[in-house]
């Protein structure tokens, strides 16, 4: 993709939102496309940092132990089912982690 391509593409995208956005606008809910976006893109990714906290706690709950305990416990030992429990508790506690690490980024540019 060359560069007016690009530009082409970015401003296609960025008017798509600003229509996408305008009834929050014009109902007065935000006074600015950037302040409509950077709080409903707030709001998604803090529900994502919701499921992935709920996931890690049913797994702490069901298996009475926290993460590094439970990967302790199977260190040599675990069975099949035991390892796929463990790729799925280790992937939400890395996605809850990626998308904390994204809140942080949005929240502290508070510019807009």
């Amino acid at each position: 993709m060359n560069g007016s391509t690009h530009a082409t593409t970015e401003m296609q995208l960025l008017e798509y939102a600003e229509r996408l956005f305008a009834p929050l606008l014009r109902e007065g809910l935000f006074d600015s496309f950037e302040r409509a976006f950077r709080a409903l893109l707030l709001d998604y990714v803090e529900r994502k940092i919701e499921t992935y906290k709920r996931k890690i706690a049913e797994f702490e709950a069901r298996y009475q132990q926290t993460f590094e305990a439970y990967s302790a416990a199977l260190q040599g030992r675990a069975t099949p089912d035991e390892e796929e429990v463990w790729i799925d508790w280790e992937v939400a506690l890395t996605f809850l982690r990626k998308w904390q690490k994204i809140h942080a980024q949005i929240a502290a540019d508070g510019s807009a």
